[in-house]
């Protein structure tokens, strides 16, 4: 629909594993009002049926020295692989496969115009065989993995691991569950250009060490990444990581990571954390069930070491600790270039004892904060005291601000632009540890454009007349005599 955001999560698609995931509210698409004027999000697309160049049968109860067709299956998806050349199509029939899955030099890589499908049929499991390493391995470009229940069964491995050219390689529509090491998928050594999409990752988990074992952990020097319309949950550390280098690597960041219409929720750590990683975007997702606990603050989405260039649009955040937050640890240059808009941050609570804080802002240089709605948080947002350095050139305007305390300003905010937010009317402000009321907070942080007045937002984030029109210009397209301010635009 054109204004409408894509639906979130995983999305049924028959025969596999995602199939058979419950109806969830949360994987409608975000609620709007009203068509949206700048949904940049894309939906999946479904892959045309085409007729395989040639294909190949495996079944448990086949012969690996058969011809491999429906009536004379093979036994092995190694076998399988081994033969499929470019446009093949194999079909791996209902049963469990202990075998770990390599696709490396046993085997051929497709082309963009005839890719390799690894098909699963009536959701085959695969259990990791004899070996080493990751229970699937992915080393070549243009296959498609699609269909598979990957149960690593609480092996201290990854599940799947993407190295070297793999673009154009698709991992959809398959569970991965169950691991005990890093995480369920990993991209490294010079991965490039994979996508993992429609996917349920769960119940990774690690009780030893730093206890994090992630859904999906992008290291260094990795490229091009897309984590689209996933669901992951329930795992000891992050739904998706950006790792960077500092303390184990000296490879370059990670570079083109795109989260995009995914479901994360319920881990032990954070939905998103972007560690020193460029040219991230994290849009339409939603993030949720993230509380403070003995290693972490209950942080939803997290940028902070020397992340570079990182666009977070579109998003819902809620039943958090803290919604968004970024800067904290670094060891080099500071977060820069970072962009939050049109998130939708609610239900931000305090709950075992974590900080209630809508959107904090801590050591980073150049962060734009603009039309966001933050609605029942203890603190709608924090910036400029002093973690890790100043919060240098921030721009903080647009957005929606509805909390006890609106907006909590330390002494280290250099540069500091504030204008045509809504606050409550009566609401309070900390500027440097002393409580303000709105005129006096304008006057301390230079803003002549800010407001107060009716801050509620309708089940679907349409505010009142009190915000709409009422905005400055970002750069976004916008409906009627100028943008409104918060997350969502009316009038379109």
């Amino acid at each position: 629909t054109p204004g409408q955001a894509p639906p979130i999560g995983v999305q049924p698609v028959e025969n596999t594993p995602a199939a058979q995931m419950p109806a969830h509210a949360d994987h409608a698409p975000i609620a709007e009002p009203g068509p949206q004027p700048a949904v940049s999000a894309k939906a999946m697309t479904e892959a045309p049926a085409t007729t395989p160049a040639h294909e190949w049968v495996v079944s448990p109860g086949g012969d690996d020295g058969a011809q491999g067709t429906e009536a004379a299956p093979l036994r092995t998806i190694a076998m399988a692989v081994s033969k499929a050349g470019p446009g093949d199509r194999i079909r791996v029939l209902a049963g469990t496969y202990a075998e770990r899955v390599v696709l490396g030099d046993n085997a051929k890589a497709g082309t963009p115009e005839a890719k390799i499908t690894l098909q699963g049929e009536g959701r085959p499991k695969l259990t990791p065989g004899s070996g080493a390493g990751a229970a699937v391995q992915v080393r070549r470009a243009n296959w498609v993995i699609d269909g598979f229940d990957i149960d690593v069964q609480q092996q201290p491995i990854f599940g799947v691991t993407f190295e070297g050219d793999v673009q154009g390689t698709v991992l959809a529509n398959s569970e991965l569950h169950g691991g005990t090491g890093g995480a369920g998928i990993t991209m490294f050594n010079n991965a490039r250009g994979p996508t993992i999409e429609n996917n349920n990752i769960h119940d990774f988990v690690r009780n030893t060490g730093n206890k994090d074992s992630h859904g999906i952990v992008m290291q260094p020097a990795s490229y091009d990444v897309t984590v689209r319309n996933n669901d992951i949950h329930d795992v000891s550390g992050d739904s998706v990581q950006c790792l960077g280098p500092e303390g184990f690597s000296s490879l370059p960041p990670a570079t083109g990571l795109l989260v995009e219409n995914n479901h994360l929720f319920g881990n032990r750590e954070n939905a998103v954390d972007i560690k020193t990683c460029h040219d991230v975007t994290i849009r339409n997702n939603r993030m949720h069930k993230f509380q403070a606990n003995d290693t972490a603050k209950g942080e939803a989405l997290v940028i902070h070491y020397s992340a570079n260039n990182v666009l977070v649009e579109d998003n819902e955040i809620y039943d958090a600790s803290k919604g968004v937050s970024v800067g904290g640890n670094h060891e080099g240059p500071v977060p820069q270039a970072v962009v939050v808009r049109r998130n939708r941050v609610h239900d931000i609570t305090d709950a075992g004892g974590g900080e209630g804080t809508g959107i904090r802002l801590e050591n980073s240089k150049g962060t734009v904060v603009v039309n966001n709605t933050v609605t029942r948080a203890k603190a709608g947002i924090i910036l400029g005291h002093g973690t890790g350095g100043p919060t240098e050139s921030l721009r903080v305007e647009n957005n929606i601000v509805d909390a006890p305390v609106s907006v909590d300003v330390g002494g280290q905010a250099p540069g500091l632009k504030m204008g045509s937010n809504l606050y409550p009317s009566g609401t309070q402000f900390m500027n440097n540890g002393q409580l303000q009321a709105l005129d006096a907070f304008k006057a301390a942080t230079g803003d002549t454009t800010s407001n107060g007045g009716d801050v509620t937002v309708s089940e679907a984030f349409a505010p009142s007349a009190s915000a709409q029109d009422k905005g400055q210009d970002q750069g976004q397209p916008f409906c009627g005599a100028g943008p409104d301010i918060g997350a969502v635009e009316m009038g379109c």
